[in-house]
Protein backbone atom coordinates (compact mmCIF):
# COMPACT_ATOMS: atom_id res chain seq x y z
CA UNK A 1 0.00 0.00 0.00
CA UNK A 2 1.03 3.59 -0.62
CA UNK A 3 1.76 5.47 2.37
CA UNK A 4 -1.43 7.74 2.00
CA UNK A 5 -3.33 4.67 1.63
CA UNK A 6 -2.14 3.76 4.78
CA UNK A 7 -2.60 6.28 6.92
CA UNK A 8 -6.42 6.48 5.42
CA UNK A 9 -6.60 2.88 6.15
CA UNK A 10 -5.39 3.13 9.84
CA UNK A 11 -6.79 6.83 11.03
CA UNK A 12 -9.78 6.82 8.82
CA UNK A 13 -10.73 10.14 9.85
CA UNK A 14 -8.52 11.49 12.60
CA UNK A 15 -4.96 13.01 11.38
CA UNK A 16 -2.08 10.63 11.65
CA UNK A 17 0.72 12.45 13.98
CA UNK A 18 3.60 14.27 11.79
CA UNK A 19 5.94 12.06 13.54
CA UNK A 20 4.22 8.82 12.89
CA UNK A 21 3.94 9.88 9.14
CA UNK A 22 7.52 10.47 8.97
CA UNK A 23 8.37 6.89 10.66
CA UNK A 24 6.38 5.46 7.72
CA UNK A 25 7.96 7.90 4.73
CA UNK A 26 11.56 7.41 5.69
CA UNK A 27 11.79 3.56 6.98
CA UNK A 28 10.57 0.72 4.84
CA UNK A 29 11.01 -1.67 7.22
CA UNK A 30 8.23 0.48 9.48
CA UNK A 31 6.28 1.23 6.43
CA UNK A 32 6.13 -2.86 5.91
CA UNK A 33 5.52 -3.40 9.59
CA UNK A 34 2.39 -1.17 9.70
CA UNK A 35 1.00 -2.37 6.33
CA UNK A 36 1.22 -6.38 8.01
CA UNK A 37 -0.58 -5.13 11.02
CA UNK A 38 -2.67 -2.96 9.98
CA UNK A 39 -5.55 -4.46 10.92
CA UNK A 40 -4.98 -4.60 14.44
CA UNK A 41 -3.46 -1.08 14.65
CA UNK A 42 -6.43 0.29 13.05
CA UNK A 43 -8.75 -1.09 15.83
CA UNK A 44 -6.52 0.21 18.34
CA UNK A 45 -6.66 4.22 17.05
CA UNK A 46 -10.77 3.50 16.06
CA UNK A 47 -11.05 2.03 20.30
CA UNK A 48 -9.07 5.20 21.44
CA UNK A 49 -11.25 7.62 23.81
CA UNK A 50 -9.04 10.57 23.86
CA UNK A 51 -5.21 12.01 23.02
CA UNK A 52 -3.95 10.60 25.33
CA UNK A 53 -5.14 7.01 24.39
CA UNK A 54 -3.55 8.40 20.72
CA UNK A 55 -0.44 8.95 22.51
CA UNK A 56 0.21 5.63 24.27
CA UNK A 57 -0.18 3.67 20.69
CA UNK A 58 1.92 6.00 19.43
CA UNK A 59 4.66 5.72 21.49
CA UNK A 60 4.19 1.82 21.13
CA UNK A 61 4.44 1.82 17.63
CA UNK A 62 7.44 4.65 17.89
CA UNK A 63 9.21 1.61 19.83
CA UNK A 64 8.61 -0.58 16.85
CA UNK A 65 9.89 2.13 14.68
CA UNK A 66 13.43 2.43 16.72
CA UNK A 67 13.49 -1.31 16.97
CA UNK A 68 13.44 -2.13 12.97
CA UNK A 69 16.12 1.04 12.35
CA UNK A 70 18.48 -1.86 13.39
CA UNK A 71 19.26 -3.84 10.85
CA UNK A 72 20.26 -7.18 12.71
CA UNK A 73 16.35 -6.94 14.47
CA UNK A 74 13.42 -8.76 13.28
CA UNK A 75 10.06 -7.63 14.93
CA UNK A 76 6.94 -9.66 16.08
CA UNK A 77 3.96 -7.82 17.58
CA UNK A 78 1.84 -9.01 20.41
CA UNK A 79 2.90 -12.45 19.83
CA UNK A 80 1.64 -13.60 23.54
CA UNK A 81 -2.17 -12.39 22.67
CA UNK A 82 -1.67 -14.98 19.67
CA UNK A 83 -2.27 -17.95 22.92
CA UNK A 84 -4.15 -15.74 25.10
CA UNK A 85 -1.79 -14.79 26.97
CA UNK A 86 -0.91 -11.31 28.49
CA UNK A 87 2.97 -10.84 27.60
CA UNK A 88 4.97 -7.52 25.92
CA UNK A 89 3.85 -5.94 22.76
CA UNK A 90 7.19 -6.96 20.82
CA UNK A 91 9.47 -9.77 20.39
CA UNK A 92 12.65 -9.36 19.17
CA UNK A 93 15.07 -11.51 17.45
CA UNK A 94 18.50 -10.10 17.73
CA UNK A 95 20.49 -11.88 14.38
CA UNK A 96 18.06 -14.88 13.79
CA UNK A 97 18.98 -16.16 17.51
CA UNK A 98 18.80 -14.25 20.87
CA UNK A 99 15.09 -13.62 20.96
CA UNK A 100 14.46 -11.05 23.95
CA UNK A 101 10.89 -9.21 24.69
CA UNK A 102 10.28 -5.31 24.69
CA UNK A 103 6.60 -3.98 26.62
CA UNK A 104 5.94 -0.08 26.09
CA UNK A 105 4.42 2.45 28.41
CA UNK A 106 3.92 5.86 27.72
CA UNK A 107 3.26 7.32 32.32
CA UNK A 108 0.61 10.34 31.85
CA UNK A 109 0.30 13.69 33.50
CA UNK A 110 3.51 14.04 35.60
CA UNK A 111 4.54 17.35 36.97
CA UNK A 112 8.51 18.42 36.15
CA UNK A 113 8.37 20.51 39.55
CA UNK A 114 6.86 17.84 41.78
CA UNK A 115 9.85 15.02 41.70
CA UNK A 116 8.10 12.98 44.31
CA UNK A 117 5.07 12.49 42.08
CA UNK A 118 7.74 11.39 39.43
CA UNK A 119 9.39 8.98 41.56
CA UNK A 120 5.66 7.41 42.97
CA UNK A 121 4.41 7.22 38.50
CA UNK A 122 7.52 5.27 37.43
CA UNK A 123 6.98 2.57 40.37
CA UNK A 124 3.23 2.47 39.28
CA UNK A 125 4.44 1.86 35.98
CA UNK A 126 6.60 -0.85 37.00
CA UNK A 127 4.45 -2.32 39.39
CA UNK A 128 1.88 -2.66 37.02
CA UNK A 129 4.04 -4.22 34.07
CA UNK A 130 5.93 -6.37 35.88
CA UNK A 131 3.56 -9.07 36.14
CA UNK A 132 3.62 -9.58 32.07
CA UNK A 133 7.02 -10.64 31.88
CA UNK A 134 7.53 -13.94 31.18
CA UNK A 135 9.92 -16.35 32.52
CA UNK A 136 12.61 -17.70 30.58
CA UNK A 137 13.71 -14.80 28.47
CA UNK A 138 15.05 -11.22 28.36
CA UNK A 139 12.45 -9.05 28.94
CA UNK A 140 12.83 -4.61 28.46
CA UNK A 141 10.43 -2.36 30.03
CA UNK A 142 10.27 0.91 27.66
CA UNK A 143 8.99 3.70 29.34
CA UNK A 144 8.53 7.50 27.90
CA UNK A 145 6.82 10.62 29.49
CA UNK A 146 6.71 14.34 29.21
CA UNK A 147 9.46 14.78 31.98
CA UNK A 148 13.19 14.32 32.04
CA UNK A 149 14.09 11.55 34.02
CA UNK A 150 18.25 10.88 34.05
CA UNK A 151 19.78 7.60 34.78
CA UNK A 152 20.37 8.31 38.80
CA UNK A 153 16.74 9.36 39.01
CA UNK A 154 15.57 6.10 37.52
CA UNK A 155 18.36 4.21 39.61
CA UNK A 156 17.17 5.31 42.65
CA UNK A 157 13.53 4.80 41.97
CA UNK A 158 14.18 0.81 41.22
CA UNK A 159 16.88 0.83 44.69
CA UNK A 160 13.88 2.26 46.98
CA UNK A 161 11.52 -0.40 44.78
CA UNK A 162 14.14 -3.05 45.71
CA UNK A 163 14.20 -1.80 49.22
CA UNK A 164 10.56 -2.14 49.82
CA UNK A 165 10.51 -5.86 48.65
CA UNK A 166 13.58 -6.93 50.41
CA UNK A 167 12.09 -5.20 53.41
CA UNK A 168 8.85 -6.92 53.22
CA UNK A 169 6.69 -3.85 53.13
CA UNK A 170 3.41 -5.95 52.18
CA UNK A 171 0.93 -3.15 52.62
CA UNK A 172 2.79 -1.00 49.37
CA UNK A 173 2.46 -4.77 47.05
CA UNK A 174 -0.85 -5.81 48.12
CA UNK A 175 -1.89 -2.07 47.13
CA UNK A 176 -0.13 -2.77 44.09
CA UNK A 177 -2.27 -5.85 43.13
CA UNK A 178 0.24 -7.94 44.31
CA UNK A 179 -0.44 -11.05 47.11
CA UNK A 180 2.72 -10.21 49.09
CA UNK A 181 6.33 -8.44 48.60
CA UNK A 182 7.31 -11.94 47.59
CA UNK A 183 5.49 -12.34 44.94
CA UNK A 184 6.81 -8.96 43.51
CA UNK A 185 10.48 -10.36 43.74
CA UNK A 186 9.21 -13.24 41.68
CA UNK A 187 8.17 -11.25 38.81
CA UNK A 188 10.99 -8.88 38.93
CA UNK A 189 13.58 -11.18 38.76
CA UNK A 190 12.01 -11.47 35.32
CA UNK A 191 12.64 -7.92 34.25
CA UNK A 192 15.85 -7.41 32.96
CA UNK A 193 16.01 -3.40 31.83
CA UNK A 194 14.41 -0.39 31.51
CA UNK A 195 14.77 1.61 28.36
CA UNK A 196 13.92 5.19 29.02
CA UNK A 197 13.17 7.72 26.47
CA UNK A 198 13.49 10.90 27.91
CA UNK A 199 14.28 14.52 25.33
CA UNK A 200 15.21 12.06 22.44
CA UNK A 201 17.53 10.60 24.28
CA UNK A 202 17.65 6.65 25.53
CA UNK A 203 18.53 5.45 28.87
CA UNK A 204 19.27 1.82 29.44
CA UNK A 205 18.91 0.26 33.55
CA UNK A 206 19.97 -3.07 33.94
CA UNK A 207 18.26 -4.92 36.60
CA UNK A 208 21.20 -6.95 38.83
CA UNK A 209 18.76 -9.02 39.72
CA UNK A 210 17.38 -10.18 36.72
CA UNK A 211 17.55 -14.28 35.90
CA UNK A 212 18.35 -13.11 32.43
CA UNK A 213 20.37 -10.13 31.82
CA UNK A 214 20.25 -7.94 28.74
CA UNK A 215 23.20 -9.56 26.34
CA UNK A 216 25.84 -7.01 26.15
CA UNK A 217 25.76 -6.53 22.27
CA UNK A 218 21.78 -5.74 22.71
CA UNK A 219 22.71 -3.63 26.00
CA UNK A 220 24.96 -1.57 23.80
CA UNK A 221 22.48 -1.60 20.57
CA UNK A 222 19.35 -0.24 22.62
CA UNK A 223 20.26 3.51 23.93
CA UNK A 224 21.60 3.75 20.39
CA UNK A 225 18.25 3.40 18.25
Amino acid sequence: MQTDELLAYIFERRRASPEFVSWLKTSKRFHVFVENHRDKIRKKVRNVENDDGLKDIYFELEIAALLLNESRFTLQYEKYAVTRQRGPDFTVTFKTHTPFNVEARRIRGLDAADRTLVAARLTDAVCDKVKQMPPGIVNVLALTSAIAVDSSELTQVMVTLRTLAEGKVEAFFVQRRFESATEFIRHYHHLSGILYRSNGSLILWANPLAKHNIPREIANILPRL
